[in-house]
């Protein structure tokens, strides 16, 4: 098993790191040589595993109980950049205070709101949360100007 070595950034003020994973399945041993190679666990916030195959069940469970948050990303994701497709329409998050008007104004719960899945793509780019609520603004030749909000679930 090859594991290229961690790289560090910021995103959004918290410390990010990134492990690109071999070609091989990820295992239980492949977890704890990824943990052992974490260069500041105490002040991670969300580790990223760019991985080329599948990963164990046994694997999974280990990461949901690191300290961070963990988010697994196959390669082939990264080939293309979703939100850069001209037909794709424009996401804005709203902040708690935006949410909380939103939901004042048009007197609904949150569970009221249009749906967004946790696993959906555009989900994971942005890194949203549960309870997160997204702007989508569509605009172009097939529809005029459509302004639509959902809930991240």
């Amino acid at each position: 098993m090859r594991i290229i070595r961690p790289s560090l950034a910021f995103l959004f003020g918290a410390q990010v790191q990134v492990v690109f994973v071999g070609p091989k399945e990820i295992r239980k041993g492949t977890v704890n040589e990824i943990c052992s190679q974490i260069v500041d666990k105490g002040s991670l916030k969300w580790l990223i595993l760019v991985v080329q195959s599948k990963m164990t069940s046994f694997a999974k469970k280990d990461l949901e109980n690191f300290p961070f948050k963990v988010e697994t990303i196959k390669i082939d994701d990264l080939l293309v950049n979703i939100t850069k497709h001209v037909l794709q329409p424009k996401y804005e998050i709203l902040t708690d205070e935006e949410k909380q008007a939103l939901l004042t104004k048009h007197n609904l719960d949150e569970k009221q709101l249009p749906h967004m899945l946790k696993t959906d793509t555009i989900a994971r780019y942005y890194g949203l949360e549960k309870g997160q609520v997204v702007k989508i603004t569509h605009s172009g030749p097939v529809v005029n100007f459509d302004v639509s909000d959902r809930c991240v679930v």
